[in-house]
């Protein structure tokens, strides 16, 4: 009797190829076929956005109808937060009598989130090399501004508003 190797190495080979696909695509979670879960963030810290949890329901209308009452029920924790408002400011930076001459500098502020202390850097590229702003002090409206640390808001500035920058001269 004439025995070859051929066919029986050929019958191993097939059945490993066998046991190994049933092994790789018998296991099936399709939790992890959720398109949020192949985010790629890329280093920036951003996170996949939340989710709303639904219990099943037998029927699409009700799906959705729980779906709706979940949304609000999630979104009702948001309710206390204001609407961002942008305001246009005028920086003006008095060096002279005569109105020509002083730089004057309009911005789109977030009156709820910039600080004075944050407002008045903006301006520093954009006033010529000669002048330090840390030599002027602000005032808005005959007011002097104290307190870098208040926001815009705190500090009453509204919309289409002029912030005038005048040179400190310190007392003797």
């Amino acid at each position: 009797m004439k025995f070859t190797l051929a066919p029986l190495v050929s019958l191993l080979f097939g059945a490993s190829y066998l046991i190994t696909n049933a092994a790789a695509y018998s296991y099936n979670d399709y939790n992890e076929l959720d398109a949020r879960y192949q985010v790629d963030d890329g280093g920036f810290g951003l996170a996949a956005r939340e989710t709303v949890d639904v219990p099943f329901q037998p029927s699409l209308r009700a799906f959705l109808d729980e779906a709706v009452a979940a949304h609000r029920r999630s979104m009702s924790e948001y309710e206390h937060l204001e609407a961002r408002e942008i305001i246009s400011v005028t920086a003006r930076v008095v060096i002279s009598d005569k109105e020509k001459r002083n730089p004057k500098f309009t911005f789109n502020v977030d009156p709820a989130q910039k600080k004075l202390r944050e407002f008045t850097p903006m301006m520093q590229p954009k006033v010529p090399q000669e002048i330090k702003l840390s030599d002027y002090t602000p005032w808005l409206g005959g007011k002097l501004l104290v307190g870098g640390w208040k926001t815009l808001k705190d500090l009453e500035v509204k919309n289409g508003a002029t912030i005038d920058y005048i040179l400190h001269v310190p007392k003797p």
